[in-house]
């Protein structure tokens, strides 16, 4: 049984504030091509160091609305935010932020990826930079790993 996200993020807020660490199974397809619907975790923790652009934040984006997406700009209070794969960014502020990933368990793997490594450092930065060309490497990505749903899409949108 899957809980709304206005009952379970409260939850979760609640603990990362009381200082435990919360792994998040994580929903929607906002954060593709690296984090995918219903098949990978996030691991929260209350942020103990400053934010900075690149964090993975989870964040109260509307009254009861919540995402967890990528920080690219912070001025002051404002933090400008986006999903790895959204096009348009949400604006919060500080007080907006409940937790911070800290590493994500991808592909049903029990090894922490942490944000920290290398490799993952390099795909985010790559992925931010590449922000104007997202809307066709996402389609190309859509394509490999999903044909048939990604066509059947093309055809709805040019058909209206």
């Amino acid at each position: 049984m899957q809980l709304p996200n206005e009952i379970l993020i409260p939850e979760v807020a609640r603990l990362v504030s009381e200082g435990k660490s919360v792994t998040l199974p994580l929903r929607g397809y906002s954060m593709r091509p690296y984090l995918e619907d219903g098949r990978d975790k996030g691991l929260l923790v209350k942020p103990d160091k400053p934010l900075k652009v690149g964090d993975v934040i989870l964040a109260e984006i509307a009254p009861h609305r919540y995402a967890l997406h990528r920080i690219v700009k912070i001025e002051g209070d404002d933090i400008v935010m986006y999903g790895d794969g959204n096009f348009s960014p949400e604006h919060i502020k500080r007080s907006d932020v409940l937790a911070i990933a800290i590493g994500f368990y991808r592909k049903g793997s029990t090894r922490l990826d942490s944000v920290n490594a290398p490799l993952y450092k390099l795909y985010w930065r790559t992925w931010v930079a590449l922000r104007s060309l997202r809307r066709y490497l996402l389609i190309l990505w859509r394509l490999w790993h999903y044909p048939k749903e990604t066509v059947q899409r093309i055809i709805r949108k040019i058909s209206t």
